[in-house]
């Protein structure tokens, strides 16, 4: 995350809206952010306090030294910094420490010096000289070692990812975020729980999803600081959506309350990676053979992965298939319980009586492990069970007389 200093003068205040300026992808700043990214490969090796050195020498009187360091915190983020010294740091100042005062040379008043010093404290660790010197600090950052990146960006990716962060960061200073989903709400709300954060979830009929995201300086929040930097992380998800628009209500620091709009047009990318697309080989079977059998010109319902979200409380539950009857419009929910682990089924049973849904069916693997019966209590319109995979039949068979319009 970038620090305020460098997010708050590529904020443009237009009117009432505030936008975070995009740093373009030319010549000038291509050259910028090549030397930066060469900068840093010729440091792997070296000390993170020679890496910073170099870093401000090259930053020197320029007038972008703001760009120059908000892309090169960018690529420190990429860094991989390490130390393994044979001995810990504090054991070792401590053991030369104790020697007392020394100096370079001998003199009236001292009679040890350094030198001497660290030689007998390398034989009694069985260290040389020079790895007692490597060893000393090993343990202050500025002496970590540079060991490579978790992966070199091209310039225009470090630009890309310089413009997300600036985009991003403005969410620090948000009130409220009012979000329009029409998609992609499994990875939307792996996130919103991801970063715990507070949320409101109201059905759009027929258009999706509005997400209402209290920001950290909304007065439902406390601890502002923390919170603050968990929202501000949380805009990339939002980029993993196809149709979406975020409208939020903001105030950076002497600009008074402005409102910061995006939506599915930005060219901002997310380096999140998407969820796949199936949870389980089961899911998978299930929409291929529906697909085979029942899909094409016979087409009498359209088979939809997670497209409708069940609001439960504080929490919200996504089902694995909605069938939508291609005429009528009536549709019904579909969630596939396989074998998983005891405390996951306890909450999605949870979910699934609280949610009182006579248009959710449930789909459940004999060998499921949970107590003989219990799916006899919940509240979901049929329990279908099955031994190695669902009977289409019986499921649509099923879905005639729970779905609804």
């Amino acid at each position: 995350m970038l620090k305020s200093e460098l997010i708050v003068p590529r904020l443009k205040k237009r009117g009432k809206d505030i936008v975070p300026l995009a740093l373009p992808a030319d010549y000038h700043y291509l050259k910028i952010a090549n030397e930066l990214i060469q900068l840093v490969k010729a440091h792997v090796g070296r000390s993170r306090g020679d890496l910073d050195d170099a870093l401000r020498a090259y930053e020197g009187d320029s007038l972008d030294y703001r760009i120059i360091r908000g892309l090169a915190n960018v690529l420190m983020g990429r860094c991989i910094f390490g130390h393994d010294p044979p001995v810990n740091p504090v054991d070792l100042r401590a053991a030369l420490f104790n020697q007392g005062p020394v100096t370079v040379k001998s003199d009236l008043l001292t009679v040890t010096t350094r030198p001497q010093v660290v030689a007998e404290t390398a034989a009694k660790f069985g260290l040389s000289t020079e790895q007692v010197e490597h060893a000393l600090f090993a343990d202050l950052i500025e002496e970590r070692i540079l060991l490579g990146t978790v992966e070199i960006p091209t310039p225009v990716d470090l630009i890309a990812r310089y413009n997300l962060e600036v985009a991003r960061g403005l969410l620090y200073w948000a009130r409220e975020v009012d979000i329009i989903a029409r998609d992609g709400y499994k990875d939307l709300f792996k996130y919103i729980k991801l970063f715990k954060l507070m949320h409101t979830v109201y059905p759009i009929p027929q258009q999706g999803y509005n997400v209402v995201l209290h920001g950290p300086i909304s007065p439902f929040v406390k601890s502002t600081i923390r919170y603050g930097l968990q929202f501000a992380k949380f805009l990339p998800a939002l980029l993993l959506c196809k149709t979406w628009r975020m409208d939020a209500e903001v105030q950076p620091p002497e600009r008074g309350q402005l409102h910061y709009t995006l939506d599915d047009s930005t060219p901002l990318r997310s380096h999140f990676k998407p969820s796949n697309l199936f949870d389980s080989g089961l899911e998978a079977d299930f929409a291929a053979e529906f697909e085979a059998k029942y899909g094409g010109a016979k087409r009498k319902w359209e088979l939809a992965r997670e497209d409708e979200l069940i609001v439960v409380g504080d929490t919200v539950m996504i089902p694995d298939f909605s069938l939508t009857h291609c005429k009528d419009g009536r549709r019904a929910l579909v969630e596939i319980i396989g074998f998983w682990h005891h405390r996951y089924l306890q909450r999605k049973l949870q979910k699934i009586r609280e949610a009182k849904r006579a248009d959710l069916i449930l789909l459940v693997y004999k060998s499921a492990n949970v107590a003989p019966g219990v799916f006899e209590k919940v509240s979901a319109g049929e329990v279908l069970t099955f031994t190695k995979k669902p009977v289409l039949k019986d499921v649509l068979a099923a879905v005639e007389r729970c779905a609804v319009v």
